[in-house]
């Protein structure tokens, strides 16, 4: 038990590494690059501010590289006028001005940033800012700053923009994967319930195939951030009316596939209990093509509607649980297959579209 533990613990902390690697190596180049733009063409000895702004904007776990870059700009120029137009303010330099204007400064900064309705960065950096134009100077965290901020920006953008461009198409169709192969594991669970007629067995799978909803959910965030990169990348603009297009038509699709999934857990349950003895010889062999045709989608085999029809005539009048189950198996296969053939249709479009 606690080797499987361990290993399930290390699976995680594997996949987390993985997950980060391309991120952290664009943000560790970045910061290089950054540094030698800055001492090059603004002549900075020691351009803090280009290499931090680097990692700001190409950190691993960020939903888009290139809204955080733009979003962590607009919050740098907000909170260097602020601080910059209170150093007007003939209020002296005493230490209760001065707490009076970092108070004011502050509010002022953040209120401010909040009205551009981007990510929270946007209002850290406008408070950070400001208050470093009071605290390090006009000029140390002033220009100086905008500079090397506009440099690490400008390379976290040409990273996230031109180099490592996500797919939105990719995106979606990953999480499509995962989704499809998660309830592919609850209906081999669901195969060897029928063969071997146990009650527990069929409470496991129905148990799986409701456990896909963390990858259901984890494909609603793909979709999301799919809609977000149509926007904020290059790629994206090029295909945005594509992707929303195919955002809404997988958001009906993952939905119904999952609600196919739970409804066939709940009916093979039902069936094992209720109606135990009746399960027709050919359904555990429907369950294992289903279950093969959602993990390999790409080489599925169609299920025949005459094949189907036999099946159920020779399922008993009365076991209609059992009904449900073979229908909904291959309502489920056959979701599957049109699931992954929205990417392949939205690609083909907009080659379509582009050689006209």
């Amino acid at each position: 038990m606690s080797g499987a533990i361990f290993q399930g613990k290390w699976r995680r902390l594997r996949d987390r590494a993985t997950a980060a690697t391309q991120d952290a190596a664009a943000s560790a180049i970045a910061v290089g690059l950054s540094w030698l733009l800055a001492r090059w063409l603004a002549g900075h000895e020691r351009p803090m501010f280009a290499v931090v702004t680097a990692v700001i904007c190409l950190a691993p776990g960020l939903p888009n590289h290139g809204r955080q870059a733009v979003s962590m700009l607009m919050g740098v120029f907000t909170g260097i006028a602020v601080g910059e137009l209170s150093l007007l303010l003939p209020i002296g330099d005493s230490l209760g001005a001065t707490s009076l204007r970092l108070t004011g400064v502050t509010f002022l900064a953040i209120v401010l940033a909040s009205l551009w309705g981007q990510s929270a960065v946007t209002v850290i950096q406008a408070g950070v800012s400001a208050l470093m134009v009071l605290t390090m100077g006009p000029v140390a965290a002033g220009p100086e700053r905008l500079i090397d901020v506009l440099i690490g920006t400008a390379v976290g953008l040409f990273f996230s923009q031109v180099l490592l461009t996500p797919d939105p198409l990719k995106m979606l169709e990953t999480g499509a994967r995962s989704l499809l192969s998660e309830l592919a594991q609850g209906m081999l669970l669901a195969e060897k319930a029928v063969r071997t007629g146990d009650v527990k067995q069929a409470q496991q799978a129905a148990q799986q195939l409701g456990a896909a909803r963390v990858k259901l959910m984890a494909l609603d965030g793909g979709i999301s951030l799919a809609r977000d990169s149509a926007h904020w990348t290059l790629r994206g603009w090029r295909a945005g009316p594509k992707v929303a297009e195919l955002a809404a038509r997988y958001d009906r699709h993952a939905a119904r596939i999952y609600a196919q999934g739970l409804i066939l857990g709940d009916e093979l349950y039902h069936a094992l209990r209720d109606e135990p003895g009746k399960a027709p010889a050919p359904i555990a062999d429907l369950l294992h093509l289903a279950a093969n045709n959602l993990a390999d989608p790409d080489h599925a085999h169609p299920m025949d509607k005459g094949r189907l029809a036999e099946i159920i005539s020779v399922i008993d009048p009365k076991a209609e649980h059992w009904r449900a189950v073979a229908t909904q198996a291959v309502a489920l296969s056959a979701a599957g297959r049109q699931l992954l053939a929205l990417p392949a249709e939205a690609r083909s479009a907009a080659r379509a579209s582009a050689s006209n």
